[in-house]
């Protein structure tokens, strides 16, 4: 986590624009599957897991949200199981996280913090994990997705309505497109490029 103390978050009045923000424009572009990589980000991912291409995919999207509050929020964020399993493995890339993704598209270092065990260490992360859930609703103004979070009781009060949610689906579903269909021609590329190599080669022996 990135929060070495816990002070409670309430969202303030400001109205934040997160898709006019340099850092979250850097975030969204960013792709952690380098061509430089023999196995790419996601394509590891999803067999470490056991996920789907696309359900690897959309946890990369709000892995990338994730980050973005840890970014603009004083105290950090804290992230859903599957984001975690994201981070973890972005981690596990040592020069591309913290030679690349870090000083060049946050700008800063983003360390993990683990939770070091006890019902003191429990209640406090939960307590993190709910102040994430508000900050998501208060930014992207839609309701994180069951499928990548996990909805505590306590947050339902705050969720959107069905009305609300509707209408800020289409602008999400664009959103998971557009992530997709970046990530999606990337392999392409990949793909062209060692396909191109192996032909090479065999014409050099």
């Amino acid at each position: 986590m990135m929060k070495p103390e816990y002070i409670t978050i309430l969202p303030d009045e400001r109205e934040v624009n997160y898709a006019d923000d340099p850092l979250w424009q850097r975030i969204y572009a960013y792709s952690p599957d380098n061509e430089d990589f023999a196995i790419p980000f996601s394509r590891k991912l999803a067999v470490t897991e056991g996920w789907t291409r696309r359900f690897t995919l959309l946890a990369i999207a709000e892995y990338k949200r994730f980050v973005y509050l840890c970014c603009i929020s004083q105290n950090g964020a804290s992230p859903s199981v599957v984001v975690d399993k994201v981070w973890h493995m972005h981690l596990l890339y040592t020069v591309e996280y913290w030679e690349k993704f870090c000083p060049l598209v946050l700008g800063r270092n983003l360390h993990h913090y683990p939770n070091v065990g006890g019902i003191v260490e429990y209640n406090k992360h939960q307590d993190w994990y709910l102040e994430t859930l508000k900050l998501y609703l208060f930014i992207f103004k839609e309701n994180p997705p069951p499928d990548f979070w996990r909805i505590p009781k306590n947050i339902l009060p705050y969720l959107l309505d069905k009305k609300d949610a509707t209408s800020s689906q289409n602008c999400k579903k664009s959103f998971y497109n557009r992530i997709i269909g970046i990530i999606i021609r990337r392999f392409q590329f990949l793909n062209n490029f060692r396909i191109m190599t192996d032909k090479e080669r065999k014409k050099i022996v």
